[in-house]
């Protein structure tokens, strides 16, 4: 018996008895450390030598370990150790038993489970969900992608992964050439031009358009100088458009001016000008002579030298002719502009403005209630633009409208002023009498409510009849009250018959039904409704009401929209489509981007989705 005790002894003293108890020491330390508000679940470790060791036994026996605390089930292999291994581990060992008790506790608060089984419940659920589907025809949609997946014919040959479907969109992109890596014959012209712009002297009659290509590209390269000014400024232009003015002198702008105005420049647009465009280019205009200023249109952007009394001193000068005013981000703008507007485009003086535009000017109130009520200079308007002024409100809305007397406003741009609400919609609605409203921009009014919108686009006796639009932005407004019901009132508002309105069957929710009463020539062109609580109903209305019209897309941040949605849109739409922007639709899988109807043909451009070649850059599409 002493011999079996000293061997034991002997066994426990060396290097690997050791070495146990010393990893033993560690994880029972680890352990505490970690979770020192549980107690440890392993016994008093003894001594390194059992024969060294005073308490080896009790007088009960052997001690072979501590009790387990109470409400814990007796695990020998149970570890406190929290590295991340051992972590994961647990969560998976503990994550049946989770789903069990989330599952219980789901069971006793769902008042539906208490209801006894009956046999034809499977029949009655059978009868909702083809109820359901031909109330929703979108989600009768599958991806070309499932389809493939699913065939029986094809087996496994065609289940792709995730990353090479990827690649296999971007190679297909790649091919139409929406990556970019086909370049049109009109730019490749543009860019050898810009290479070799310091050997060119004259540009000779070319197209307005061309020379703002031409002026865009060399802005882009940085070499938009004084001496490319010369060249895109030479006398015989009509129009003189520059996207950034910021290299241009004011001697150099008034030197071209004195030159192209008598010749025949008939529009100046210029954006960045704070430094050229000043009193001394204002003065240059008004020394031109009457006969031959044939000035119809003016646009100036961040011009912060131009004053109050030179811009009314330019409209003076240029009131025959003047027909459109653009004016972004000129701080110097006051009351003198709004007067000068007022006294030459009334009836008495004769002029006729068409477009007013107006951007992070800051005028008053008064200014603007004095160019509406004082004055009939607005009667002709076409286009409206009021953006981003904190002094635009209701009542400023109210009197400019009323005083467009004619009926013939086309457009009208009040976004970005956070005063308007629903007082405004009526306005809109009685200015419309002729029915030529074609584009409403109410960007960011988030005082706007569902059932403002709803009764603005809702046929009302002793009111016009609700806009025929093509172009409607209710973007970042209030995301709860822009809603389907908006939608699908404007979709049908802009592109049913107005002889067929009163038949058309408003009971019915299937959209695909709503046809007959369709207009082949009208319907909804450009639509943004992002960040708005539309579903899947409302792109199944664009679809049955805007198939042959509808051109872009934008539902950023429009979290209800799903894959099924989307493709069922796609599905139906013309190749008139050819833009959609899905910016912040986390939502929106591989389902939609690989397998709507346009992958093959493409001609479609998927905004906002995040792809990376491999071993690439990102690449933002």
């Amino acid at each position: 018996m002493s011999n079996t005790r000293r061997r034991n002894s002997s066994n426990n003293d060396g290097p690997q008895g050791i070495r146990e108890r010393s990893r033993v020491v560690a994880e029972r330390e680890a352990s505490r450390l970690a979770r020192p508000d549980q107690p440890s679940a392993s016994g008093t470790l003894g001594h390194a030598s059992r024969a060294r060791s005073s308490v080896a036994s009790t007088p009960f026996g052997q001690m072979m370990g501590g009790r387990s605390p109470p409400g814990r089930k007796s695990n020998p292999g149970h570890q406190d150790w929290c590295g991340p291994f051992s972590v994961a581990r647990q969560m998976i060992a503990a994550r049946e038993e989770a789903r069990r008790l989330r599952e219980e506790q789901l069971a006793e608060n769902d008042p539906s489970n208490s209801k006894e089984s009956h046999p034809l419940d499977e029949v009655t659920e059978a009868a909702l969900e083809k109820k359901r589907r031909l109330e929703n025809p979108s989600m009768n949609w599958v991806s070309r992608r499932q389809r493939a997946n699913n065939s029986p014919t094809n087996g496994d040959a065609t289940r792709v992964s995730y990353y090479a479907s990827r690649r296999q969109r971007f190679n297909q992109q790649k091919i139409l050439g929406n990556g970019g890596s086909i370049v049109s014959l009109f730019q490749l012209c543009v860019n050898c031009l810009v290479e070799n712009f310091e050997r060119i002297d004259s540009l000779g009659m070319v197209d307005h358009s061309i020379r703002r290509a031409l002026c865009e590209r060399l802005v882009a390269q940085g070499k938009m100088n004084g001496a490319a000014f010369d060249v895109l400024a030479e006398m015989g232009v009509e129009t003189l458009e520059l996207v950034d003015c910021a290299q241009v002198t004011k001697d150099q702008l008034c030197e071209a001016l004195r030159i192209l105005l008598p010749s025949g420049l008939r529009a100046i647009i210029l954006n960045h000008c704070g430094r050229c465009f000043g009193t001394q280019a204002v003065q240059v205009i008004s020394e031109i002579e009457k006969d031959k200023l044939e000035l119809f249109a003016i646009s100036l952007g961040g011009a912060y030298l131009l004053k109050d009394e030179d811009m009314a001193k330019l409209i003076s000068a240029a009131w025959r002719t003047l027909s459109s005013i653009e004016i972004t981000a000129c701080p110097l703008i006051g009351t003198q502009f709004c007067e000068a507007l007022g006294v030459h485009f009334s009836t008495l003086v004769g002029g006729m403005l068409l477009e007013l535009s107006l951007q992070n000017i800051p005028l008053t109130k008064d200014a603007l209630l004095s160019l509406g009520a004082s004055s009939d200079a607005l009667r002709n308007l076409k286009s409206l633009k009021l953006k981003e002024m904190e002094c635009v409100d209701d009542e400023i809305v109210s009197i400019i409208l009323s005083s467009i007397d004619q009926g013939t406003l086309e457009g009208i741009d009040l976004s970005g002023n956070p005063q308007l609400t629903d007082e405004i919609l009526p306005c809109i609605r009685r200015c419309n009498t002729n029915g030529n409203l074609r584009a409403l921009l109410l960007s960011g009014l988030k005082q706007l409510t569902a059932i403002g919108l709803e009764i603005f686009f809702t046929p009302i006796d002793g009111l016009p009849s609700p806009p025929m639009l093509r172009k409607i932005d209710l973007s970042q407004c209030s995301k709860d009250e822009v809603n389907d019901s908006i939608l699908i009132l404007a979709a049908k508002a802009a592109s049913f018959k107005r002889s067929l309105t009163d038949a058309i069957d408003e009971d019915n929710p299937n959209p695909e039904s709503l046809f007959f009463g369709i207009s082949n020539v009208m319907g909804l062109v450009h639509v943004n409704f992002g960040g708005s609580s539309i579903t899947d109903k409302s792109l199944e209305m664009l679809a049955a009401t805007c198939s042959s019209s509808l051109q872009e897309l934008d539902i950023s941040f429009a979290t209800s929209v799903t894959d099924n949605g989307l493709g069922y849109l796609t599905s139906k739409v013309g190749c008139q489509f050819k833009k959609v922007s899905i910016w912040g639709l986390a939502q929106i899988t591989e389902d939609f981007l690989d397998g709507h109807d346009r992958v093959e043909e493409g001609g479609l451009e998927i905004v906002g989705v995040w792809m990376k070649k491999s071993g690439g850059r990102s690449l933002r599409r």
